[in-house]
């Protein structure tokens, strides 16, 4: 299962979408593209969590600059 969420980038800084992808690849399939961000795992409700946990961890990155 997937599902895509639009993350405008002038809002979340693209060098900080990136890392954050690249961190949360190593547990999760996750890809962005043209504002749309892609996540694929077993069931909605966990997708819904891992892209919270997403925005939260790239706040939290944009917030240490």
């Amino acid at each position: 299962m997937n599902k895509s969420f639009e993350i405008n980038k002038n809002i979340y800084l693209i060098e900080v979408l990136l890392q954050g992808i690249e961190d949360f690849s190593e547990l999760w399939k996750i890809s962005y593209d043209n504002e749309i961000l892609l996540i694929e795992w077993e069931n909605e409700k966990e997708i819904d969590n891992i892209f919270n946990e997403f925005i939260n961890y790239i706040t939290w990155l944009i917030n240490e600059l």
